[in-house]
């Protein structure tokens, strides 16, 4: 899984530079599949901190990416989720980078809570948006989804090693 996501980021990433974009709309896209149930719990938003700052390769320090994951909040919010992922969607076929985009929404949202129907319906709209067919979608998310156990914990895990198991108190 970890493969999977880290070269999908990458993928985005160099579409990102290459077009004149910066990296942003990788954390929309974390934070719009975190958000879908309405809310970022603090098990999630540490998840993207994690990911973000593990896979993305900068040298951001974590109070900066939980900036980004903030301010990404806060326009998801004003705007709305539906126009977010317009406009995510838009920006990753621009770069020709939506099955990228596809695959890091994907494998964000099995490492959250499994892939939730909400979480589903992000995916879905960042995916139409962006042009990927119906048959497309559900090819990478069966490809994405036999590398995961079914498990967010273990997905997480697989992702960014570092994470240490939840402790056994309940959220």
């Amino acid at each position: 899984m970890r493969q999977i996501i880290s070269n999908a980021i990458d993928e985005l990433c160099s579409a990102f530079e290459k077009n004149g974009y910066n990296p942003t709309p990788v954390i929309d896209i974390g934070v719009l599949v975190a958000s879908a149930d309405g809310k970022v719990d603090e098990r999630e938003r540490e998840m993207l901190l994690d990911v973000f700052q593990t896979l993305m390769d900068t040298t951001l320090t974590p109070e900066v990416v939980d900036n980004l994951v903030t301010a990404s909040l806060e326009v998801i919010e004003a705007a709305g989720a539906e126009s977010r992922a317009r406009l995510v969607a838009s920006i990753l076929r621009d770069c020709d980078a939506v099955e990228p985009g596809v695959k890091v929404a994907i494998a964000l949202s099995l490492a959250s809570q499994g892939l939730t129907k909400a979480e589903r319906t992000v995916v879905e709209r960042i995916a139409t948006a962006g042009g990927l067919s119906a048959a497309r979608l559900a090819e990478l998310t069966a490809e994405i989804s036999k590398h995961s156990d079914g498990d967010p914990i273990s997905v997480r895990q697989s992702i960014v090693p570092s994470i240490p198991p939840p402790s056994s108190s309940k959220q």
